[in-house]
């Protein structure tokens, strides 16, 4: 084998000792980092942390079998065993083969957390597409499982198929609901079409009133479920605003009388009391909070509302009492909930969705309020409604 020069042979040791410092200091490295997990391999969680921790050793063998390719040439030049380009012949070769094994190496890492991305996409975008919503399994990769983006998709998916099985539901109960006022309805309209009971006035104005009891009963209850429906998804628009909730309390009963003609007893012992407050919700609330006490309550008996100061100064309570059939204590935990009903022999004639309650109290919940329940049964039910106080005066 020719000999080469010696300014030849000292110029490829120096690159010798250079590249083996560099090999040093890689080996130190890769050795400090397995040393250190916490530091560098933990630094990055989920997905994004596992195609990170995959791409550092996919990187660290290529620059190790690169590294090692080099080192083999110039130990088979140094060796005499080849020529100088035979050597860098050898080192390409290696180099070559390294790199299209890192390569196979880095598809195969990601591919795991690749399928999972391309997996949560693609549903997410079947699901704008389609309006379907449906679970899918889950990945089976223990790593990939457990990573919080994976899992905050599933929790996703399992909140908005909770949420699609409650609007069924809802929209179940809605039609039950109306289905029965809807039949009275187009029974009575067809007897109508009778030619011989039509010249019954008796039967026309009994069929007129039944016409539009159940008429009206249908609407309140489309209008609750709408209101119901956007309060509970947070779609209903609330404009506060000051308020004098002793004012408003007092056209409420006012209406109350004249609708039901009953006697409806307002007491005020704190006079004007100002609130920040949506009005139109407010009057929605206790409209609901007055219509309960009347309608569960003997017809010959009195409703009181009192607007009186609460414990806490920053408070201000008004309080709907009715002297009616009571609350057992155990059914007091569902009268919130939407289309809750206490069915007995007192109720059972009772007309009602089960829808005023939830509306009120989700009101007053988005007035920063809260309402409390005292009742006995056969001697009557109090609500109280805490509402925060703005400003109050005398």
């Amino acid at each position: 084998m020719e000999k080469l020069s010696y300014g030849t042979d000292f110029r490829i040791d120096l690159i010798f000792q250079q590249l083996k410092k560099q090999l040093t200091s890689l080996v130190q490295e890769l050795g400090g980092l397995v040393r250190r997990p916490s530091i560098r391999f933990r630094t990055y969680s989920g997905v994004a942390g596992i195609i990170r921790r995959r791409m550092v050793i996919s990187i660290s063998i290529a620059l190790f079998s690169g590294s090692t390719s080099i080192l083999v040439g110039f130990f088979l030049y140094a060796s005499g065993f080849v020529n100088l380009a035979e050597a860098i012949t050898v080192v390409g070769v290696f180099f070559i083969m390294g790199l299209l094994i890192n390569g196979w190496l880095i598809l195969r890492m990601m591919s795991s957390p690749l399928k999972n991305i391309e997996h949560v996409e693609d549903t997410l975008v079947k699901m704008v597409e389609t309006g379907m919503y449906r679970l899918d399994e889950h990945t089976e990769e223990s790593e990939i499982k457990n990573a919080p983006f994976v899992q905050a998709y599933y929790s996703l998916l399992e909140h908005v198929d909770t949420i699609e099985t409650h609007n069924l539901e809802f929209l179940a109960k809605i039609s039950h609901e109306i289905r029965s006022p809807l039949a009275s309805i187009l029974g009575y309209t067809e007897l109508l079409t009778d030619a011989d009971l039509r010249h019954d006035d008796r039967f026309i104005d009994n069929c007129y009133h039944i016409i539009r009891k159940e008429g009206n009963q249908v609407c309140r209850l489309v209008e609750d479920a709408v209101l119901a429906a956007g309060i509970g998804s947070g779609h209903y628009n609330f404009e506060f605003a000051p308020t004098k909730v002793d004012q408003l309390i007092e056209h409420i009963v006012d209406e109350a009388r004249k609708k039901y003609k009953r006697e409806i007893i307002f007491e005020n012992s704190i006079g004007v009391v100002t609130i920040i407050a949506d009005p139109v919700g407010l009057r929605e609330a206790f409209n609901k909070l007055v219509d309960n006490g009347v309608k569960f309550s003997n017809s010959d008996s009195t409703v009181e509302v009192r607007l009186t100061a609460a414990n806490n100064p920053n408070w201000v309570e008004i309080s709907v009492i009715d002297h009616g059939f009571g609350i057992e204590a155990k059914d007091t935990s569902i009268l919130f909930r939407r289309f809750s009903r206490i069915r007995n022999e007192d109720t059972s004639e009772i007309p009602g969705n089960g829808l005023g309650l939830y509306i009120a109290n989700n009101i007053i919940l988005n007035h920063q309020g809260e309402i409390l329940i005292e009742s006995q049964p056969e001697v009557g039910s109090t609500f109280k409604v805490l509402l925060p106080v703005e400003m109050a005066s005398k």
